[in-house]
């Protein structure tokens, strides 16, 4: 299977302080750099969704869930972070960079 290019989401959504709290011992080792602490989090996570994007698609996703790029050795990803605000269904959708 070859997952590279790939976009991991883990159907993990994270909206209230309640919701941190739950999973805080899981959450906590989100940030850290250690390889370890990462292929323990991805085994308590249990298996993700996976997005593979093609040259030319838009991937939108909440950063609330966890996520990780997967690597590849050709080629240019291009991404961006920013915000998108929702106003109601009579207004355009305003994204802040």
């Amino acid at each position: 299977k070859n997952d590279a290019g790939a976009l991991y989401i883990w159907p993990l959504g994270v909206r209230s302080r309640w919701d941190w709290y739950k999973n805080a011992m899981t959450l906590s080792s989100l940030s850290a750099q250690d390889p370890e602490a990462q292929l323990n989090l991805h085994a308590q996570l249990g298996p993700p969704n996976i997005v593979r994007p093609t040259p030319g698609d838009l991937v939108l996703l909440c950063a609330q869930r966890p996520h990780c790029a997967v690597g590849f050795d050709e080629g240019v990803r291009v991404s961006l972070q920013c915000f998108l605000q929702y106003d109601g269904l009579d207004n355009r959708l305003t994204i802040d960079c």
